[in-house]
């Protein structure tokens, strides 16, 4: 995913903050319900169509000093690929669920 190209949360998926920082989304477009930890959390937070994947790595680094840019770049990256797969996140662009770039078979 390109790190200028914005991030939609699902509006079909609904959103719990549990009591220890824990976030858990259910999809209702297909019934799974997911946990993420607080990092996952923020990522979801973030992906509010004004932040784009840079943008959300650069305010996760400002929060802590705890994190490696270039670790934390790759672990965000990979889960923001699983949550765009599993339908939470949508990508600036996407039709109909798509991914932004594929076109209708």
């Amino acid at each position: 995913m390109p790190p200028d190209q914005c991030l939609h949360r699902n509006p079909d998926v609904k959103s719990t903050l549990l009591p220890d920082g824990n976030v858990v989304l259910f999809n209702d477009g297909n019934d799974w319900a997911h946990t993420l930890n607080p990092v996952a959390a923020m990522v979801w937070e973030f992906s509010d169509g004004h932040h784009c994947l840079g943008d959300i790595v650069r305010e996760i680094l400002s929060l802590s000093d705890v994190f490696q840019a270039d670790v934390l770049t790759e672990e965000i990256s990979v889960l923001v690929d699983e949550m765009l797969d599993s339908g939470l996140l949508v990508a600036e662009g996407a039709i109909a669920g798509r991914p932004f770039g594929e076109s209708a078979k």
